[in-house]
């Protein structure tokens, strides 16, 4: 199996980014550099540019029927930090 597949398959498995090299017993720019094509081939997201929806765990704010209304978020729904 190539590295790029095996990075793949890690990744997709939860293998973190920071420890992808050592776990797959490469180097880690080889490792970096395979992950880097399956996030350009838009394969794989890193985590931290997806956009889940949260605004945090305060109350978001809506206008509703001309008044503001303080309320979770419908991302909320199911996260256990939600109130």
């Amino acid at each position: 199996m190539s590295v790029l597949v095996r990075v793949l398959d890690a990744v997709r498995s939860g293998v973190s980014t920071d420890r992808l090299g050592s776990y797959l017993g490469v180097d880690d720019g080889l490792a970096q550099a395979a992950l880097d094509h399956w996030v350009r081939l838009g394969l794989v997201t890193p985590a931290g540019d997806l956009t889940l929806g949260c605004s945090g765990c305060g109350p978001a704010q809506a206008v509703v029927g001309g008044r503001g209304v303080t309320a979770a978020g419908p991302a909320c729904g199911g996260c256990p930090f939600s109130r």
